[in-house]
């Protein structure tokens, strides 16, 4: 007795880690970690009663998001991310933003297979939680490709349009920062 339910609890466990291992990267829970690099313009309009002047700033920045979210279908993800954004004037190491990103995040694969390309989209806001961190609303809208590299494992790499909303600097209207982006990360 004690020999058969241990090998039925042998097979059972092998059947589980069997089927997890062929749909792993198109089904259930997901971890996306990835690094990003973005250029682009700042565009600062101050307040009406400070005249009608538009300060125009180029920027960059260097990102580290992570999004952990589930697979709703084989094609269609969905979840929810934090990030760290970092923009910089190249011109001058005293201008920057830094920004801590929560979000959520939704993702069409084109096909229903380990590698294919993709569209996806994050919508969310900055928070502030120090005095170099800004708050702001931030979205981003791109085009991808996931490649399969191991059993559990995905490469994905993207290219698409962000755009940050930087709030709280006084006599200013409007503060933002519309960059395009290049994002690489690993699937889990």
């Amino acid at each position: 007795m004690k020999k058969s339910s241990t090998l039925i609890c042998l097979l059972l466990f092998a059947v589980i880690a069997k089927a997890q291992e062929i749909t792993k990267q198109e089904q259930g829970y997901f971890n996306l970690t990835e690094l990003g690099f973005f250029t682009g313009q700042q565009v600062q309009k101050l307040e009406p009663q400070f005249g009608e002047a538009v300060y125009r700033t180029n920027k960059y920045a260097f990102s580290l998001r992570n999004i952990n979210g589930w697979f709703v279908s084989k094609q269609f993800s969905i979840g929810a991310g934090v990030g760290l954004d970092g923009y910089h004037n190249p011109k001058n190491t005293f201008d920057y933003n830094n920004t801590f990103l929560l979000f959520a995040d939704a993702r069409y694969y084109f096909k229903s297979a380990a590698s294919t390309f993709f569209a996806y989209g994050d919508l969310g806001s900055s928070i502030a939680i120090d005095s170099d961190f800004e708050k702001g609303l931030m979205f981003n809208l791109g085009l991808g490709y996931k490649l399969k590299l191991a059993r559990r494992t995905g490469f994905v790499t993207s290219l698409g349009y962000n755009q940050q909303e930087i709030n709280g600097y006084p006599n200013i209207r409007t503060n933002r920062i519309s960059t395009f982006a290049l994002k690489a990360g690993l699937l889990f």
